[in-house]
């Protein structure tokens, strides 16, 4: 059993509120285009395959700032594993995607060029990938992060040209955008979204926004600020849940991109536990705030720009998985505390770094608990009232070595005692069981840690 230094808390669940759902796809990888061309995504990846079905079926989306530079150029080739990454994408490589898609169970988001302004290439470019990718396809994105170059009254024509090009060449198409940054929540996606519902109609299926804490190399890319949830995210959160409510957009809203620091991350910090325990935060925080789902960034060096990525939740290198990082942990754990609905928490603890979050886990009419602890130096003994009657539970743990360390680096996190290896094995433990009492369960989070418990 996990063990440290220890204060006191509880955690009361109110199970007549509940503040927002977890369905399916939930958990996803945002990729940069030229990701498509370097021999990665294809049936053949077993180990890559495997990651996406350990957390799955994800949600995959290809884009981000090398979707600017791809164009469509149907008889090129697959490239080998390493840089330099070609910018022409071909049907070839859509067939590999296929092939990859199918194995893995996933559905794409597929990003197309938007800076280029050739409407006819994109056209083309869609109408191929909608019929190979046919149900494996959630839809097209057009650019990336459109109000980093102008307003949306000044690029709206351009959209709207392409956008109408892709569903004459492909009517049954789905759009998805607009892809804007976290600072673009109102000044973007709001007027996007109500300008193009009422253009397109139920062919806008999904707002898209990204999200990041600030830039790498910077003086707020640090451990002490991935150990709160800023309070931009619940305000963007609920703007965009805003802005897909009241246009009628199906799916609602998603953070297409996110991770802690743009600029591929901050080493030292955002391939370390923490980034894991604040992404914890991250995901069940948005879903309380309408999100539908995250897709964390990631790609290879030599992939928008030449700086390494310090945060991507799978290390490749050459195409060929290398290892998981934290976030990939972090994925794995709100993936196993399932599906269904959110329940009000309150935390009472002097430990400022205690975040608490419960879900009615609808496969099986359990519970499930996690208490976040991003605190270095002291752990919490938590008793938490679920609200019903708890005959048996039980714990498993994200950790790192040394305890206690917010900064143990990737290869010394553990979920239930194992890694997760770069073949997509999870050897993990059996579970620690926790003590009940009526409608409560005693649980020690020890710093530098979160737990995720199971309650019947």
């Amino acid at each position: 059993m996990p063990s440290g230094t220890m204060t006191t808390g509880t955690v009361t669940v109110n199970r007549g509120t509940t503040t927002g759902t977890v369905g399916s796809g939930f958990v996803g990888f945002s990729f940069e285009k030229t990701h498509i061309t370097n021999s990665s995504l294809t049936g053949a990846n077993a180990p890559l395959i495997a990651l996406f079905k350990l957390i799955g079926p994800p949600v995959l989306r290809i884009g981000a700032n090398d979707v600017e530079l791809c164009s469509w150029s149907p008889g090129q080739p697959p490239a080998g594993g390493g840089p330099p990454y070609g910018k022409l994408v071909g049907t070839a490589m859509v067939d590999q995607l296929n092939d990859f898609l199918n194995a893995s169970g996933t559905k794409v988001i597929y990003g197309t060029n938007f800076s280029l302004n050739n409407p006819s290439n994109d056209a083309a470019e869609t109408a191929y990938a909608q019929s190979k990718l046919g149900s494996n396809l959630y839809g097209f994105e057009i650019g990336n992060e459109l109000n980093k170059y102008g307003t949306w009254a000044s690029q709206r024509s351009q959209y709207e040209t392409i956008a109408t090009a892709i569903l004459n060449a492909v009517p049954n198409a789905r759009l998805i955008g607009p892809a804007a940054t976290e600072k673009g929540a109102s000044v973007l996606s709001t007027p996007y979204a109500q300008d193009e519902s009422t253009k397109f109609g139920s062919k806008l299926i999904l707002l898209t926004q990204h999200y990041y804490l600030g830039g790498a190399g910077t003086t707020t890319a640090t451990v002490s600020i991935l150990q709160t949830i800023k309070s931009d995210i619940p305000m963007i959160g609920d703007t965009m849940k805003t802005a897909a409510t009241s246009n009628q957009i199906a799916d609602g809203y998603r953070f297409g991109e996110a991770n802690s620091f743009f600029g591929h991350g901050q080493m030292g910090v955002s391939d370390t536990l923490i980034a894991g325990l604040w992404a914890v935060d991250l995901m069940f925080t948005i879903a309380e705030h309408g999100a539908g789902g995250i897709n964390f960034h990631g790609g290879e060096t030599g992939m928008d720009g030449t700086r390494p990525f310090y945060y991507q939740p799978i290390v490749e290198l050459d195409g060929a998985v290398q290892a998981v990082m934290p976030v990939y942990d972090a994925m794995l754990l709100f993936y196993l505390a399932g599906q269904g609905h959110l329940l009000e928490t309150t935390v009472n603890s002097s430990n400022p770094n205690l975040t608490a979050y419960a879900l009615d886990y609808k496969a099986d009419g359990s519970t499930s608990v996690v208490l976040d602890n991003k605190n270095a130096t002291t752990g919490v003994q938590v008793t938490v009232d679920v609200g019903t009657s708890a005959t048996s539970a039980s714990a498993i743990y994200l950790e790192g070595t040394p305890g206690g360390s917010l900064t143990a680096p990737a290869s010394t996190v553990t979920l239930a005692g194992a890694q997760v290896n770069a073949k997509g094995t999870w050897a993990r433990n059996p579970p620690y069981i926790q003590s009940t009492s009526g409608n409560t369960i005693s649980v020690f989070v020890p710093p530098a840690s979160a737990a995720l418990v199971r309650v019947q």
